[in-house]
């Protein structure tokens, strides 16, 4: 995943937006996803914020390794999404993370849909549409909380409107079952393009807002490694 910094990671250094963002966090006890290593990424809650690098969190839910490295995280606060590189000082009884450097938000307008690369591994497959079963192997250009694009083949190009069903895996991240909607096609030579916008089943969509946040961590990590 090779995208720009600037179009999907708005910078946000030390500063007083940076304390209120932290502060409404704590006072929200939101989310926080540590990312321990490529393969563990644990929940936890902010507890606290203790100005001027310094989060309270509860301690992450799951074994955790010996940390003595910057690692990256990632929260919410007033429906906006926050990513930041921190260090974790952990005393058998309480655990924080130290920020000293920026936050990063995630723009949405440049990031709504994550684009994967088609050298990313991946199997998505279409196996149902209309109530009728199928087995076509599909491409995925780009996937959010909300929906996701595809390529598919030319013969479905009259699918404008269908509901469709989709098996979903991306890399490591388990295989999980998502229906919605085609929204928009385009057609060219070579194939056809869908615009799925998903159900808003909230079972389901708990696994999608797994592997959505899970690419967008493995993003930040490694944009940030770079810099």
């Amino acid at each position: 995943m090779d995208l720009p910094q600037s179009r999907i990671f708005q910078p946000i250094p030390r500063s007083q937006e940076r304390d209120l963002i932290f502060a409404d966090a704590a006072r929200s006890v939101s989310d926080v996803y540590v990312k321990f290593s490529e393969s563990q990424t644990l929940l936890a809650k902010f507890l606290k914020w203790i100005p001027p690098f310094k989060i309270k969190i509860s301690y992450p839910e799951g074994p955790r390794p010996l940390i003595k490295k910057i690692i990256s995280i990632q929260f919410n606060s007033r429906g906006e999404k926050y990513f930041a590189q921190a260090y974790t000082q952990d005393s058998g009884s309480q655990f924080f993370l130290v920020i000293e450097g920026p936050i990063y938000k995630v723009q949405r307008r440049q990031s709504f849909r994550l684009k994967l690369p088609a050298s990313y591994p991946m199997n998505v497959q279409l196996f149902e549409m209309n109530g009728h079963k199928m087995k076509e192997n599909v491409q995925l250009l780009d996937i959010s909380e909300g929906g996701c694009s595809l390529s598919v083949p030319l013969y479905l190009a009259s699918s404008m409107g269908a509901y469709i069903g989709l098996n979903i895996k991306i890399g490591s991240k388990p295989l999980f079952i998502q229906f919605g909607h085609v929204k928009y096609l385009k057609v060219d030579k070579n194939n056809v393009r869908f615009g799925i916008k998903f159900d808003q089943n909230k079972e389901l969509n708990s696994d999608l807002f797994n592997l959505t946040r899970d690419l967008y961590v493995e993003l930040f990590s490694k944009w940030a490694r770079r810099r």
